[in-house]
This record gives structure tokens, sequence and C-alpha cells, in this order.
């Protein structure tokens, strides 16, 4: 009977893909990318296209959106300098990227463009590497008889090749297909010959996997004993250990033992596989084991503990099938590819034939007429210049729409800081000219001697609000025209955001005590974040003195922090005045006199600070978060990068 194909061949496939990948160099990645900084990402020598493709190789496993753009630099590049083998390369490399990550569809468009390279210049080793792409691709598909045909031929090249680790790796896939199949015996053979390769070129890994693979093949022939002899064999094997493969061994056993009625034997193997599987996050494994276990715990008759296990496993099954109903989209996408294939064939054999026809036909035209071959060489050299023309023609509109969408973008770049530039002129314009005309008053009055003590007390009291007001203007000011000089950056350091949040509190003490509020800051540990000190601190200035001011007489300032995923939040909370929801959709959006509003001591605002603090906050890769209803008091919510040294301190935050 024919088994669904489960997530362990997957990973199987995974892992042989890179043993059957090209022949790895000895330069790191590091010095790779600093030989592609060189220049500058534009290869324009051989030795350029190969630092493309071997970076494009490296990442495959580990950073495939990477590994994808490399690919293409190289491919791109070596088309243009007819460099046919290493355009093979960069189709395997692209294709090899797309299957990891799950992209059938043009995983064999690619796998395909490199095979058909590799067969017109005889590059052996790129057309087995492409073909075993299709092999994986159909495996991976449970297309099984369509896989074995693909080993086959890559097989065949490799031992031409004599590059023992592919061969084995060969016969490996074509045993685990043959198994798929239920056809044993040919099964045994193929996976006895990997065994015996990867023995030969000490191949631990693949050593251990053939092991486990020929016992479970025992096992599904009912042969108990030979499979308990094969998975201990996986499991004492000293040369290489892996935990997925310990973990099959021990789920092998423990299933073979069951079958074998030996069940609390079976009970303790598969404990054990079940904590190794949960342990490397392998979903299909854990399934089997929770299985195992349940049945063990069924018949030991601990009713309990096997539903419980059956309960796990019936979870895990769930998503598993999910990843099955993925897979069966990715067929249809690959059934739609192989039709095209066919259609393509077809009309490449139908061309074919028109061309041997308009062959005879020249040929019988030249017998009558040199003057007509003389004709028909002219007419194809004009068709020739004409092409060369009009893709020399293309390249220059693209060139030219390329230039269009850089002007474009730095048209809206110039139009939204004209805007930024006018809501600031508009504060200056509005915002500083009345506090100085009130500064002008107030002395003109004191300077008459026509007031008593009381009204020059007054007056001065007044005298230091507006005071204060152009100050706080200035002071924003000077920040926004700092944060907008050309070339200004932000400079990035790891900092104590509740360090830095006591000493803004310190600043203000004064004015909470002016006021009599409550000023309660939450911090169970010490925060780090990575920002700009300055900026930050004017952030917090801004946030803190809205909150002094929009916080009536003896009312409370709540401070504390939370985490979500790689940020950290700082909580700004009031019980002042709040506001209504039209003021809160224009927070960030406008400036001046159109935003600000005065304290509940009348304290007078510039408008400016919310339009740094934004700009501060998302130049820090951060956001903010604004919540407030009418004499409920509001809450402002600034989300920083958490400092990657210490992200993991920070689960206990709530």
């Amino acid at each position: 009977m024919k088994r669904t194909l489960n997530p362990l061949l997957l990973f199987t496939i995974l892992f042989l893909i890179q043993i059957l990948s090209p022949t790895a160099h000895s330069q790191t990645s590091a010095d790779l990318l600093n030989d592609f900084k060189s220049f500058k990402g534009i290869p324009t020598d051989s030795l350029q296209v190969s630092v493309s493709n071997r970076l494009a190789d490296k990442y495959i496993y580990n950073h495939p959106d990477s590994s994808i753009l490399f690919g293409k630099t190289a491919l791109h590049a070596a088309k243009k300098m007819h460099l046919t083998r290493e355009t093979a390369k960069a189709y395997n490399n692209i294709a090899r990227t797309h299957y990891v990550s799950g992209s059938y569809f043009e995983s064999l468009t690619y796998a395909d463009s490199a095979l058909n390279t590799g067969k017109k210049y005889d590059f052996k080793p790129e057309v087995a590497t492409a073909i075993n792409t299709r092999g994986v691709i159909y495996l991976g598909q449970n297309r099984l008889n369509e896989a074995i045909p693909e080993f086959s031929k890559a097989l065949l090249l490799n031992e031409a090749l004599k590059d023992s680790a592919k061969i084995a790796a060969n016969y490996f896939n074509i045993g685990l297909a043959y198994d798929e199949l239920g056809q044993f015996e040919n099964a045994f053979l193929n996976l006895k010959k990997a065994l015996l390769v990867s023995k030969l070129c000490k191949d631990g890994h693949l050593n251990q996997m053939s092991l486990n693979r020929i016992g479970e093949i025992h096992y599904h022939s009912k042969n108990y004993q030979q499979a308990l002899r094969y998975y201990r064999a996986a499991l004492d094997f000293k040369a290489y250990q892996d935990n997925w493969e310990k973990g099959f061994a021990y789920s092998g056993m423990a299933q073979t033992l069951y079958e074998m009625k030996q069940h609390q034997q079976a009970l303790e193997y598969a404990t054990k596989s079940f904590v190794l599987m949960k342990e490397v996050n392998a979903d299909w494994d854990t399934e089997r084991a929770a299985n195992i276990l349940s049945k063990c715990y069924a018949a030991l008759e601990n009713y309990q503990k096997a539903y419980e296990y059956q309960s796990i496993a019936r979870a895990y099954g769930d998503s598993i099938l999910n990843e099955k109903k993925e897979q069966e989209i990715n067929y249809l996408h690959l059934q739609d590819k192989k039709a095209e294939n066919l259609a393509l064939l077809r009309e490449n054999e139908n061309s074919r034939q028109v061309i041997r026809n308009n062959r005879i036909v020249i040929s019988i035209t030249v017998l009558f007429s040199l003057l007509l071959l003389a004709a028909l060489f002219l007419l194809r050299r004009n068709i020739n210049r004409k092409n060369a023309l009009n893709t020399e023609l293309k390249h220059r509109n693209d060139e030219i729409q390329i230039q269009k969408e850089e002007i474009q973008a730095q048209r809206e770049e110039l139009i939204s800081i004209n805007k930024t530039k006018d809501r600031v002129l508009s504060v200056i314009g509005h915002d500083l000219r009345s506090p100085f005309a009130s500064v002008r008053q107030v002395l003109d009055l004191i300077r008459s001697g026509d007031l008593d003590e009381h009204e020059q007390e007054m007056l001065f009291d007044d005298f230091q609000k507006q005071i204060t007001l152009v100050s706080e203007l200035i002071d924003g000011l000077l920040a926004w025209a700092s944060s907008q000089q050309s070339g200004g950056a932000v400079n990035y350091e790891k900092i104590s955001l509740t360090d830095t949040t006591e000493k803004i509190l310190s600043l203000y003490k004064p004015a909470f005590d002016q006021k009599k509020q409550q000023v309660e800051h939450t911090k169970n540990e010490n925060i780090f974040i990575e920002a700009d000190e300055n900026h930050v601190r004017i952030i917090l200035q801004n946030i803190v003195s809205n909150a002094i001011k929009f916080t009536p007489q003896q009312g409370t300032v709540s401070l504390f922090y939370t985490k979500e995923n790689d940020f950290v939040a700082i909580h700004i909370k009031d019980d002042g005045l709040g506001m209504s929801k039209k003021k809160l959709a224009e927070l960030f959006n406008t400036s001046g006199v159109a935003i600000s509003e005065n304290g509940t001591d009348m304290e007078p605002g510039t408008g400016l600070g919310l339009l740094l603090i934004k700009q501060f906050v998302e130049e820090n890769k951060g956001h903010i978060e604004v919540k407030s209803e009418i004499d409920k008091g509001s809450e402002f919510i600034v989300y920083f990068k958490a400092s990657q040294t210490t992200a993991s301190d920070l689960q206990s935050i709530k």
C-alpha cells in the first residue's frame, strides 16, 4: 500500500539537496561579501560573477531572499558576458533556493533552464544538479514514479564524474522513493548501496540516515528483529550522531517493540523519541512518537495517559494536514507547468518541422537563383540590425524610466520638506510673535510705574509663562533644525531607558511640585534600548511636559514599561483633560496654533513638540500610539527597539 510522503522525508530531501550542491569553496561568507561590495554588486568580469554565484550558494538555507538576489545578479551578468557555465550555476542556485522556500513552480522553471544550458554546453556537474533538483521536487510532491527516473539519470552522471558523496545520496533518494511505493526489495538494494558508498567516503550523517531507513523498511516488511538491529546500529553509530536521527531510531524501536507486544520497553523508547523530536521542532516525528505513546499506555491500561497523548498527536496532525493541503496546491501548479512544457515541446517540434521545410525550399531556391540567396542574406542582416537597434532602444527607454522614477521620488521628497518647513514657519509666525508682543507690553506697563505690587506680581507670573513658552519653542526649533541638516545621522547606541526617564523626571520635579502632582514611575529592572540618546531625551521631555501641562492640580502622571516582540514600550499616562477623536486624528499631522492648547493652569503650548516626537520616534525605528478620551486623561505609548544583548531579560516585563 502506498503511504503519504512525510515531513521527515522532506527534511531528508533538503539535506540531500545540500549534499548534491556544487562543491563548497573554502572562502567564508564574510570574505565573499567583502569581495561583492568591492565591485559594488555589479559584476564586470568572470571572477566577480563567480563570487556572486558562490554567495547565492552559501545563503540558500539560511537567507533564501539574499540567495535569490545574488543568484539573479550572477545570472544577469553571466548572460551579458556570455559566461555559459556561470549561467548554468546561477540557474541551479535560484532553482534550489526556490525549492527550499517552497516555491516548486519557480524551482522547476529555473531547474529546466539550468538543464537546457548544461546540456547545450556539456556541463555534466550542472546537468546532474539540475536533474537532482527536478527529482526532489517530484519527491516532495509525492510523485514517486516521476522522481525515480530523475534520480537514476543524476546517478549515471555522478558515476561518470566519480563523485562518491553524490552517488551515495542518489542511491539514498532512490531507496526512499521505492520505500514510499512499498517496493521493499528495490528499496533495500538502493539503501544498502547508499550505506556502502557513504562508509567508503566517510559520510557519517548519510551513514546514520541509511541505517535508520533500512530499519524502517524491515519494520514495514514486518521483519521486526532485523528492524531492531538496524535501529540499534543507528543509535550506536559513533562516527556521527544527530538528534533528529536518534529520535527517529527511538520511535522506530518503539513501534517495533509495540508490535512485538513488549509494551513497557516500547513506552521507554517512545518517550525518548517524543522528548528529542519536540526539542528539534519535528512536528511529524513528534506526532508519530505521541501516537506510539498513546497505544502503549492503552495496552498498559493507563487510559488517562493514552487519551492525553492521543490529544497531543491529534493537535500535531492538524498542523501537518494544513501543510499537506499546501503541498496539494503546489502539486496543481506543477501539473500546470508540466502541461505547459508539453505544449512547448509540441510547439518546438512544429517549429523544427517548419525549419526543415524552409531548408528544403531554400536549397531548391539556391539551385535556381543565386540572386535570391543574396537578397535573403541582405534581408536577414537588416533584420538583425533592426533587432539590435530595438534592443538598444528598449535599454535606453528603461534607463529613462528609471530616471523619471528617481526624479519623481526627489520631487515628492522636496514637497514633503517644503510642507514641513511651511508648518514650522507658521509656528514662528504665529506662536513666536505673540509671546514677544506680550513680553513687550508687560515691560511697558512695569516701566510706566502705574502698577501696585499685587499687579506687578501677576504680570511677572505671566512674564515667566511667556518666557517659558519662547524657550520651549526655540528649543524645539533648534532640535528640528538639527534633525533637518543635510547628512545628519542618528547615533544608535545602547542606552538605559529607565535611567534616561529618571533624569527627565528629575528635571521636571519643580513643575510637578508646583502643580502638586503625583509621579508614579514603575521600573522592575534596568531596561536597555538601541536608540539616539539625544532623540530619546527630547521625545520624553516633550511628552512629560505635555502630561504636566494637561494634568490638573494634585493629578497623577504614571510611567511604566511593556514588551512587544523586539520592542520595549514606555507608557506615559495622565488623568488630565484628554482629547477628542478629532484632535487625536490631527495630532501628528498638524503643528502650530492649529494643534496647540493651553494647559490646566493656562500654560501655553507651541504645537512643535508633537512634530518632533513623531519624527524622532520614526528615525529611531520605533512607533508611537496615543489613547485618550475627553476628561479621562491621555496615554502616550512609545515603542523603541530593544537592545539585543538584553532582549531575553525582558520576558518578565508585563
